[in-house]
């Protein structure tokens, strides 16, 4: 039986082609990408950057094979991220469209401080036959059997940005403990860089900010107020003439405006996201007190804040309503201030044509939408009505107060002290010019319309006056008491006092937001009004009977 034998394997090598070896790499044709980057725009890294464009185009003309496809450079970005890096994508896209044959860098830390991302580059670019030649570490990615060196490499690279990054959040909290205060002037409207770094009111900039407040304070909307901006051609820190109503927010919320400084209200979550978290209690917070100068005084800033938390917390008036949030009303002063007092619940304004005759009334809500079922006894009334009768309560308190005014002359004439200006009369008297100044300011500013602003710096000038005299009215009451026999005095001189002419002919409503706190309609014959002084006065509705109830 014959074996038949089995025939030698015989084996034949080709041997690779020189071209691809690390060793004869520089002796093909390549077509060579140099990448650079800077991290900071500093003049040092400036002069760096120019130096390293002038080295690699230097470096690829004078290499034989190799042909400069172009120069991708990142300036001023981090390494950490690869997002705002636009030059090192476009390098990636252009690779992978088969344009690169090599790119050369400086470094792995020039390259990428992400290892993650460093190393999905690496890869993507090694699939399409594409290799990194990093010079400091004479390595090509092409040519490494594995991915270990590199990692390692890479991860030097993240972990020193990391301990940079701490470096840095350390020295910034530091300076925060000293009330160092970092000022962004490109989104800080009203104020400019002043000769010594510090800030100081642009007083170009500045009527806008006091505008703001001022109309705030007057009642309008954040929406009116964008609107009134935008109409005047007002500008935005940024040079725009369109504002929105997260910027009005803004500068209502912004301590800065009365010199103070909050550091520290947000941080970043994390090195490579970048992504900047508000600081709810995660980390400490730095208040600075008078940080730099005010453009608006801290009584009117916290009237402000008092005002913006009330409509906050308005609920909604309507079942109707979508959402159980309320919604301030700019149009109407007293969409805000007129109530049901049977049922607490706002009235609304309501438009009637009785035989074609159009005819504005003011009806309670639950009324309007349940009928009697929740709401038995409230009225509707004539809107002239209610103007009527809101303006003859606001006369009465003028009469009121000037009587209070003349009997607190007499007093303060009989108790003065010989200290002059300082006195605590001298101080109660000067109060009693500026309030009359304010409240002829409100009346000016109410005549000429929302749309007119040359009385906002005037009134807010006012206010802070009043401020800092309050302050020091304090602090004379404390030192002085007030004089045990003045009694006699007092009752003497109320006998004597006349009552003062009316000063307001016609219902404004910005005069309204400003004295008047609430009205509550007690019946169809009766309101009563309370002023933000605490004064409280029942006036009679006069001309009533054109309204059903």
């Amino acid at each position: 039986m014959n074996v038949q034998q089995k025939a030698p394997k015989k084996v034949t090598v080709t041997q690779p082609d020189p071209k691809y070896t690390q060793k004869d790499i520089r002796k093909q044709h390549l077509r060579v990408a140099p990448y650079c980057r800077v991290s900071t725009g500093s003049e040092e890294q400036q002069t760096s950057f120019t130096a390293q464009m002038e080295y690699y185009t230097q470096r690829i003309a004078d290499t034989e094979g190799w042909t400069m496809v172009r120069l991708y450079a990142d300036e001023g970005i981090t390494g950490t991220s690869t997002k705002k890096r636009t030059q090192f994508n476009k390098m990636i896209r252009d690779a992978e469209k088969g344009k690169i044959d090599l790119v050369i860098t400086k470094s792995v830390s020039r390259f990428c401080r992400n290892t993650l991302d460093g190393l999905e580059y690496i890869r993507r670019l090694k699939r399409c036959g594409v290799g990194v030649y990093f010079e400091k570490e004479n390595t090509n990615t092409l040519y490494m059997p594995n991915e270990m060196i590199l990692t390692f490499l890479m991860s030097q690279a993240q972990a020193e940005s990391e301990s940079m990054s701490s470096n840095i959040q350390w020295g910034y909290r530091a300076r925060f403990k000293q009330g160092i205060v970092h000022y962004n002037f490109k989104n800080f409207l009203g104020y400019r860089r002043g000769e010594d770094g510090e800030p100081e009111i642009d007083e170009d900039e500045a009527p806008t900010i006091r505008r703001i407040f001022a109309r705030y304070l007057m009642g309008q909307s954040v929406g009116q107020i964008c609107r009134d901006l935008t109409a005047d051609g007002c500008k935005t820190a940024r040079g725009s003439t369109q504002w929105s109503d997260h910027t009005v927010r803004h500068i209502l919320q912004n301590e800065k405006y009365m010199g103070d400084a909050i550091l520290q209200k947000t941080f970043t979550l994390d090195l490579f996201s970048r992504q900047q978290v508000k600081n709810e209690g995660q980390l400490p917070k730095y208040y600075v007190e008078n940080a730099h100068p005010a453009i608006i005084d801290r009584a009117t800033f916290q009237r402000v804040q008092e005002e913006m938390a009330r409509r906050s917390s308005l609920r909604k008036t309507s079942d109707k309503a979508k959402t159980e949030q309320g919604k301030h009303s700019g149009k109407y002063a007293l969409s805000g201030l007129l109530v049901c007092n049977q049922c607490g619940s706002p009235y609304r304004r309501v438009t009637y044509m009785p035989r074609g005759k159009k005819r504005y009334v003011w009806r309670c809500i639950n009324r309007m939408e349940h009928g009697k079922k929740i709401c038995k006894c409230a009225p509707t009334l004539d809107e002239p009505d209610i103007h009527t009768a809101v303006t003859a309560a606001m006369n009465e308190l003028f009469r009121q107060q000037a009587a209070r005014q003349v009997l607190a002359d007499c007093v303060a004439a009989a108790l003065a002290r010989t200290d002059g200006d300082t006195s605590l009369p001298a101080v109660e008297a000067k109060l009693r010019t500026l309030q009359e100044e304010q409240m002829r300011l409100f009346h000016l500013a109410a005549e000429a319309g929302p749309e007119n602003t040359e009385y906002d710096d005037q009134i807010m000038e006012v206010s802070a006056a009043m401020t800092a005299l309050l302050a020091r009215k304090g602090e004379l009451e404390r030192e002085c008491p007030a004089d045990a026999g003045c009694g006699s005095r007092v009752r003497v001189i109320t006998g004597t006092l006349e009552q003062t002419d009316s000063s307001i002919e016609e219902f404004k409503d910005d005069t309204v937001r400003q004295l008047v706190s609430s009205i509550r309609v007690l019946d169809r014959e009766r309101l009563s009004i309370r002023f933000k002084d605490g004064t409280e006065i029942e006036q009679i509705i006069e001309c009533v009977g054109r309204a059903s109830a």
